[in-house]
């Protein structure tokens, strides 16, 4: 596990459809409060991406950013994303991508559409 302050996120759909991200409350008190304005997001290979961070009420969320940095990096749903704190004053949070397998992918799905056993 990362050294610094980190906090996971599964990606679910919402996340992606309403493109925004809301950080875990816990972090957002302790490493963002009073952040407003643009973050950067480091992918693994070193390359940044500058995301709007609001943090108001003891919540935090990336917003306009976020969708094309998910886009740009083929973040999927189901796909596990670990945010490492980098830098905190000029925020900078480095994301280290854990995908969902095609195997889990199929097995998810199957089992979704799969009809109830029956009970007799």
């Amino acid at each position: 596990m990362p050294s610094r302050p980190y906090f996971h996120k599964i990606i679910l759909p919402r996340t992606l459809q309403d493109r925004k991200l809301y950080l875990p409350s816990g972090f957002a008190e302790k490493h963002l409060n009073g952040v407003s304005g643009f973050i950067k997001l480091q992918f693994t290979d070193g390359k940044q991406w500058p995301v709007r961070c609001l943090y108001r009420g003891g919540r935090a969320k990336l917003s306009q950013g976020w969708y094309e940095f998910t886009l740009e990096n083929n973040i999927g749903e189901g796909d596990v994303c670990v945010f490492e704190l980098m830098k905190s004053r000029d925020v900078v949070l480095k994301i280290t991508v854990f995908r969902v397998t095609d195997t889990a992918g199929n097995y998810l799905n199957h089992h979704r559409s799969a009809p109830a056993p029956s009970r007799h």
